[in-house]
């Protein structure tokens, strides 16, 4: 009996052996799920860190060496830099890392990619997906994150033409969130390298408006955006930023009837008219004109600033290949009146008060009386009319009576 304990003398030492190479080695793959659930385990070996042969060391890299179990409850964020140097550097000058300077917790990589389930952005199933990116970012910006235009600017993009294409058509090219803010490299507005920002946003929407990104640049407010006049209009001045709507939606900025309304917004302002020398009154102007007067009353087929002066590759009149030039008035007011003839060039639209002693403009201004006194006598004439004939009635009923 007592040469029994030295018979298991050997596998006692073996053991102790096995558990000095363990314990003096760290933690192992195999020591986690002792501990973790198998869900965890389940989601690494699905996501593209399970495809790599990443295991949780790698991540967890302050579990090297520990000796002692159960480690610690709160450990350090995973050392993504150690694979992903690039992209952290791009996160650490974002608005992101530096959450914590405005009083938010920082903003890290699993906060967007998840945790053990990161997945391919080209993966439908991962969060940063085309289609699931938007409802990503909703987590912090319609929850825990207050934006000094408050949540509701961030609704907008809910009901606009680029989340309809993305949430109802499935088009994975529309654009969302990272498209237009960036993704690990995302700066605050006020930044004049943030993608947004005046000085780079004609560029970010460039990226899918190609053309009208080149048409806009050849016109006269693009050539004033590449001298970095910092008034000029770009993309968001016009159609705004997240409620961007197609032109055909009333509720565009853009729409038929708010056209002139959205461009008055520089051209009626005297402070940019007197800086920059531009005329002013092309609101009212315009407004007294038949087609400011249908417009003003929802026709949406009268001419508007964009039906003569272009969209976006908008040129002043002194360029040949401005639609207002005087030898293409013809072509521009006949989509609307066929058979235009170039005398449609001698009027002026924009007749200022001080203009009407130029002969050349005279005639437009009597013409324009003489309407506006035409009409109005007609109307009375109508009213004194129906009155006339009002007042017989009535005389007519009392004398039956």
């Amino acid at each position: 009996m007592k040469a029994r304990p030295i018979r298991f003398l050997p596998g006692l030492f073996l053991i102790l052996i096995f558990s000095f190479f363990r314990t003096a080695s760290g933690q192992t793959e195999e020591d986690c799920f002792t501990c973790h659930e198998e869900t965890i385990k389940q989601k690494i070996s699905s996501s593209i860190h399970g495809e790599v042969g990443l295991s949780c060391l790698d991540c967890h890299q302050d579990l090297r060496g520990v000796k002692e179990f159960p480690h610690a409850e709160k450990l350090q964020p995973a050392a993504c830099a150690s694979c992903h140097a690039d992209l952290i550097k791009e996160w650490e000058r974002s608005i992101h890392a530096r959450a914590s300077t405005m009083g938010l917790a920082r903003v890290h990589c699993s906060d967007c990619h998840g945790g053990h389930e990161v997945r391919p952005a080209t993966d439908p199933q991962s969060s940063v997906f085309p289609l699931n990116l938007p409802r990503t970012c909703e987590r912090c910006h319609l929850g825990q994150v207050e934006t000094p235009r408050g949540q509701e600017f961030i609704r907008q993009y809910e009901n606009s033409i680029h989340f309809r294409a993305l949430e109802k058509a499935g088009l994975t090219i529309s654009a969302n969130c990272s498209h237009c803010h960036g993704s690990h490299d995302i700066l605050s507005i006020e930044d004049p390298e943030a993608k947004t920002s005046r000085k780079k946003i004609v560029y970010t929407c460039g990226q899918c408006h190609v053309g009208i990104q080149q048409a806009y640049l050849e016109g006269v407010h693009g050539l004033d955006y590449i001298k970095g006049i910092k008034d000029v209009p770009v993309c968001t001045d016009c159609h705004l930023e997240h409620n961007i709507l197609p032109s055909a939606d009333s509720r565009s900025s853009v729409y038929a009837t708010k056209v002139a309304g959205v461009c008055s917004r520089c051209h009626d302002d005297q402070a940019i008219a007197r800086e920059y020398g531009l005329l002013t009154a092309r609101w009212k102007t315009y407004s007294e004109t038949f087609h400011g007067t249908a417009s003003r009353y929802g026709d949406i087929r009268v001419a508007n600033c964009a039906s003569c002066h272009g969209y976006h590759d908008i040129r002043p009149s002194s360029d040949p290949k401005s639609s207002i030039h005087p030898a293409n008035i013809p072509q521009t007011c006949g989509r609307c009146h066929p058979g235009a003839s170039r005398r449609f060039a001698e009027g002026k639209v924009h007749l200022l008060p001080d203009q009407v002693e130029i002969p050349k403009y005279r005639i437009s201004y009597i013409v324009k009386m003489i309407y506006i006194i035409l009409i109005a006598t007609i109307i009375s004439i109508f009213l004194l009319f129906i009155a006339a004939d009002l007042g017989h009635r009535l005389l007519k009923g009392k004398s039956h009576g």
